[in-house]
């Protein structure tokens, strides 16, 4: 069984319906078999009982002086109630042919006395006014093992051809079937991750092969498109990293090359900046790189996002001149990981407090089992066209959310990353008003 399982598809549909098949065509030939040798034994019982109701209808006038009827295919025998043996064909010996029924009728096979071959005997209690005599009515029983012994060495030639021409069918017809998916095998084989634009080919064949080839050319179009994002994702990377080093480096050589006019408290200061700027941009990163390989620990408890909102509120009110508005902020609990939230919240706030003009405004509340939480700026907004990519990593859109802003391009991928990750969604309203309004929803606690 091992080996059949290392063998092809072919090769084991093939031989799974030759022994399928086998079995069914043995299990078949038996019973017609069984049936033919059962038919041809009602025939001839038919006729040994014609023929005993003919001899018992004799035997009720009178005791016959011979037996009619008798020959070569049939005998007769008539015996006393004491086994003497009154008449008997000339075909058998003068001896019963078979044991007394004592009363009623009883069929047996046996060989007799005299001849050689096997008859079948129907043997009659019959009351005369002798007594009660037996009528015993033999025939030869050969011709039945003939025919059956014909009919089972026909089957043993028949059987093992239509098993192997069926089989031979289906291994041609297996073989073209699974033709396709040789083809798509091979094309698979050949594809690199250099060549992710190839494509298996697809039959016309509206079968489950075509299904798995268009499940396939699906998967190589997601492999494609993710290989591509991870390309995008190292080069914006390089290059986010790139630009806060090459700006430390620049002041440093700066200052090296004139030590005497050179600031060194305002070098340490920007250095200090960038340093913290970059480590954050590593931090996000990190985070991202995490989630892809859902590598986070996600605790689950309750967390009073209004708890967050607020403090996230008192941050900026503390580090920036806007105006912060919370009025709109009431009690709402959902079930998650509290870091993350935080995180979350603070990446709104942030992007709010970059491109806001005068005024940020938070708002929460809980409707229709979910908490949502809604943070608008009146910055410049963002256009209808950029409201869907604006949560990709390292989205850019106009000059007012630049990187000058102070913003590394991976808050608001981050944010879309925790609330996807705690079942909510994520997304910028049409609020009518100038700015941008980020609504977010999650299952209430």
């Amino acid at each position: 069984m091992g080996d059949l399982r290392n063998r092809s598809v072919r090769f084991q549909v093939t031989a799974l319906a030759a022994v399928v098949v086998a079995v069914l065509l043995i299990v078949m030939a038996g019973a017609l078999l069984v049936a033919q040798q059962r038919s041809l034994r009602a025939a001839i019982d038919d006729g040994l009982r014609r023929r005993a109701d003919d001899l018992a209808s004799l035997l009720v006038e009178a005791v016959p002086d011979s037996l009619p009827g008798s020959d070569d295919d049939y005998a007769a025998q008539l015996v006393a109630a004491d086994g003497v043996v009154l008449l008997s064909s000339p075909n058998v010996a003068d001896i019963p042919m078979a044991p007394d029924p004592a009363a009623g009728e009883l069929i047996s096979e046996r060989r007799v006395a005299g001849p050689e071959d096997t008859f079948r005997i129907l043997s009659r209690s019959v009351e005369t006014d002798r007594g009660r005599l037996v009528v015993h009515v033999a025939t030869a029983a050969d011709d039945i093992s003939d025919s059956v012994g014909a009919l089972w060495r026909s089957l043993l030639v028949a059987i093992p051809l239509a098993v192997a021409v069926l089989a031979t069918a289906i291994w041609w017809l297996v073989g073209r079937a699974l033709r396709p998916v040789a083809a798509i095998n091979s094309e698979v084989m050949a594809i690199t991750e250099k060549d992710l634009g190839r494509r298996v080919p697809v039959p016309p064949t509206d079968d489950e092969i075509q299904q798995l080839a268009l499940t396939m050319n699906h998967m190589l179009d997601r492999l494609e498109g993710g290989v591509a994002r991870i390309q995008r994702f190292a080069a914006d990377a390089s290059h986010e990293l790139r630009s806060p080093l090459t700006r430390m480096r620049s002041e440093l050589e700066v200052d090296l090359a004139d030590q005497e006019s050179s600031d060194l408290a305002a070098t340490h200061r920007s250095v200090l900046e960038e340093a913290i700027a970059l480590q954050g941009l590593v931090d996000d990163l990190l985070f991202l790189a995490r989630s892809d390989a859902d590598r986070l620990v996600q605790q689950r408890a309750l967390v009073d996002l209004d708890d967050v909102v607020l403090v996230e509120a008192q941050r900026l009110q503390a580090t920036t001149d806007l105006e912060i508005d919370v009025g709109m902020v009431s009690a709402g609990q959902v079930v998650g990981d509290r870091p993350q939230l935080v995180r979350a919240v603070r990446n709104l706030a942030d992007n709010a407090v970059h491109h806001a003009a005068t005024r940020v405004a938070f708002s929460l509340r809980e409707v229709d089992g979910e908490v949502e939480l809604v943070v608008a700026d009146d910055g410049s907004g963002v256009p209808p066209g950029e409201r869907d990519s604006i949560f990709e990593r390292f989205a850019r859109l106009d000059e007012a959310r630049s990187r000058d802003c102070g913003g590394t391009g991976l808050g608001l991928a981050i944010v879309r990353d925790v609330v996807t990750r705690h079942g909510g969604t994520i997304a910028v309203d049409d609020s009518g008003m100038p700015g941008a309004r980020f609504v977010a929803r999650l299952p209430q606690g």
